[in-house]
C-alpha cells in the first residue's frame, strides 16, 4: 500500500504564474519544509546542491517524482542515487575565465548592464515601487528616464529598496511574460528545471520602461530573490517632458519602511521576525535568530533611512553616467 503524502495548505508564496521554488515548499509536509529551512535551502540551486551532497541524482529524483505521486512500498533509494562514477567538478576561483568572472560580478551588481537606455530619453517618469504583502508598508518613489532598460531599472530598484543585490531578479508582465537578463535566460532554458517552466522569456536589456508602462494605472511586477520571492509592484504615477537642455537624472525622492533582511523567508518570515521581536519572554534561540538578522530592540520596521538610500542611488547614477 502506497503512503499518502500530506500536502501543505494554501501557499501564500504562490506566484501569479510560472513555477517557482515556493511551489515546492507548498507541496511538502510541514516537517520536510522545516528541515529544508534548517538546512538553509531557499532556492532550487540550494536544493540541487543539497541533493548532490547526499548522493541523490537530481534528474533521477525529478523523473521518479513525476512518475510516482506516492511513495511505493518497494521503493529502493538506489534508484535515485548518483552513479558510482559521478565526479563533481570543483570550481577553482583562481582559474575562472574572464567571461565567468564578468558573469559573477554582473549578477552581483558589481558591473553594470551594457545596455542601459534605449534611444533618447523622451520623458521623466515618476515611479513608485512597493513590496507586496509585507507586514508593514514598504515603498519608494523615484524619478527615472522613460527610456531606461528593465535590466538597468532592476539595479535602481534594488538600490532604492535597500537590497544587497545578492540574488537573481526578474520582471513579470501580463500573461506570464518574464523579462530576464541574457545570462538568466540561458540558465532558464538549459537548467534541469527548464522543462517545468511555463515562462515566456524576453530579454530585459531589449525592453525599456516606456515600452511596458505609461501613467495609466497599469503595473509591472518585480521579483527579487526567487527563494524568498520578494514581489514588488511597480507603476508610473506621472510623466513630464524634459525641458530644453535639461539633463536626465535618476533620483530617489521619498519612501517608507525598512528593507527586510535578506534570506529571512520572504514577507512571511519577516512577519515572524517582527512578531518575535515584540515577544516578552524570548528564548536563547529567539535572541540568536533576531541577532542573526540584525533585528535589534530599537529596530523600527516603519523607519526608512532615506538619506542613506539616496546616497546609494546617487552613486549608482554617477556610475551610469561614467
Amino acid at each position: 500500500m502506497a503512503r499518502k503524502i500530506k500536502f501543505h495548505p494554501t501557499d501564500k508564496h504562490q506566484p501569479e504564474s510560472g513555477f517557482s521554488f515556493s511551489d515546492v515548499l507548498g507541496g511538502v509536509p510541514d516537517e520536510v519544509r522545516k528541515e529544508m529551512e534548517r538546512q538553509g535551502i531557499h532556492s532550487f540551486k540550494d536544493m540541487i546542491e543539497f541533493m548532490v551532497s547526499l548522493g541523490i541524482d537530481p534528474l533521477k529524483m525529478m523523473a521518479f517524482a513525476a512518475k510516482n505521486k506516492t511513495l511505493p512500498e518497494d521503493f529502493d533509494p538506489r534508484d535515485i542515487m548518483l552513479d558510482d562514477d559521478f565526479d563533481e567538478d570543483e570550481e577553482d576561483d583562481d582559474f575562472k575565465s574572464e567571461e565567468e568572472e564578468y558573469d559573477e560580478e554582473y549578477m552581483l551588481g558589481m558591473k553594470l548592464p551594457e545596455v542601459r537606455f534605449i534611444g533618447k530619453p523622451k520623458q521623466e517618469f515618476l515611479v513608485r515601487v512597493k513590496l507586496n504583502d509585507a507586514p508593514v508598508k514598504i515603498w519608494r518613489e523615484l524619478v527615472v528616464p522613460s527610456n531606461i532598460t528593465l535590466e538597468m531599472l532592476a539595479y535602481v530598484l534594488i538600490k532604492a529598496m535597500g537590497w544587497r543585490h545578492e540574488h537573481l531578479y526578474q520582471f513579470v508582465g501580463k500573461q506570464g511574460v518574464f523579462y530576464l537578463n541574457s545570462r538568466q535566460m540561458k540558465e532558464e532554458n538549459e537548467g534541469i528545471f527548464g522543462f517545468l517552466s511555463r515562462k515566456q522569456n524576453k530579454d530585459s536589456e531589449k525592453h525599456s520602461l516606456e515600452m511596458l508602462l505609461q501613467p495609466n494605472g497599469k503595473r509591472l511586477k518585480f521579483e527579487y530573490d526567487f527563494g524568498d520571492s520578494w514581489m514588488h509592484d511597480l507603476w508610473v504615477k506621472q510623466a513630464r517632458d524634459y525641458a530644453e537642455g535639461e539633463e536626465p537624472a535618476i533620483r530617489l525622492l521619498k519612501g517608507h519602511g525598512n528593507c527586510p533582511p535578506e534570506d529571512c523567508g520572504g514577507v512571511w518570515g519577516y512577519a515572524e521576525l517582527l512578531e518575535l521581536r515584540t515577544k516578552k519572554r524570548k528564548t536563547a534561540d529567539d535572541k540568536e535568530r533576531l541577532e542573526w538578522y540584525d533585528i535589534t530592540d530599537d529596530f523600527n520596521p516603519d523607519d526608512c533611512d532615506l538619506e542613506w538610500l539616496q546616497g546609494d542611488v546617487d552613486d549608482l547614477w554617477e556610475r551610469i553616467k561614467e
